[in-house]
Parts: C-alpha cells; structure tokens; sequence
C-alpha cells in the first residue's frame, strides 16, 4: 500500500487510524475465525488476568463504555465462555469471571494474537517497537 502525503501524512490521528486498520485486519486473519474481535479477546484477557474485576473496572482497563461492555459480556455469555456471579461484595451486582470454555478459547488464541502482533510491527526493531507502545501508552 502506497504511503499517503500531503497534509494526512502528518495528522497523528489519521495515522494511528491506519495502523489500527491494518491491525484489525492481521488480527482477523488470525482470530477471527474463533468468533473474536479485538475487544472480545481484550474482555478474555482482562478477566483472566484480574479475577473478580468488575463489569465497571473491566470497561475502564479496555477504554468501553458500559453499555458496550454488557454487550461484549452478553455475547460471550451466549457462547458460554463467561458467565456472571453474584459479587461477594454486593449482593445486588454480579462479576463476570471466565468459564473453562473461555480459558481453552483464550489459550487457543494467545499464540495466534502474538504472532499477529509480531507480524504488523516487523519492520520494527525492538527498540522501536518498544518506544511505540511508550509512545501510545502516552497518548
């Protein structure tokens, strides 16, 4: 794909949009025939990785709002690979915790993620790749 000049070129926002394109599509290429979007699998990882998050800490760690997240979480209930819990705290929420389902999909789609990951940033030292995702994080 050709690099775009003029006035796009230098727009930040217009080129962090293209990176994302490019990797949603590596991610599709390698996910995606699980079902998985990138915020699907971001739930996955979240929830396995912070045991008893709540819905509202779990759509705040991946930047949702919380009508999003009762959807992502609605469908990966229907596919039984989370399932709510009543909340030791309070008895009026629930927690979405992972099934044994869900952990066998997350483990099934880790390596395929990485490897997507390592694909788009190969033109990248790992120094750069390194001072992009510090860079980013900033922003």
């Amino acid at each position: 794909m050709k690099a775009t000049a003029g006035r796009l070129a230098s727009l930040l926002g217009y080129q962090v949009r293209r990176a994302q394109v490019r990797a949603f599509q590596s991610f599709a290429q390698a996910a995606g025939g699980m079902g998985l979007t990138p915020m699907l699998f971001g739930v996955l990882v979240v929830l396995d990785e912070r045991p008893g998050v709540t819905q509202t800490e779990l759509a705040d760690a991946l930047g949702a709002d919380p009508s999003t997240m009762v959807r992502m979480l609605d469908q990966l209930e229907k596919r039984a690979w989370v399932k709510r819990e009543p909340s030791p705290v309070d008895r009026r929420s629930t927690l979405p915790v992972l099934t044994d389902t869900g952990r066998a999909i997350l483990a099934e789609a880790l390596p395929l993620v990485v490897e997507s990951d390592r694909r788009i940033a190969s033109a990248l030292t790992a120094d750069e790749r390194e001072t992009l995702l510090d860079l980013l994080r900033r922003i």
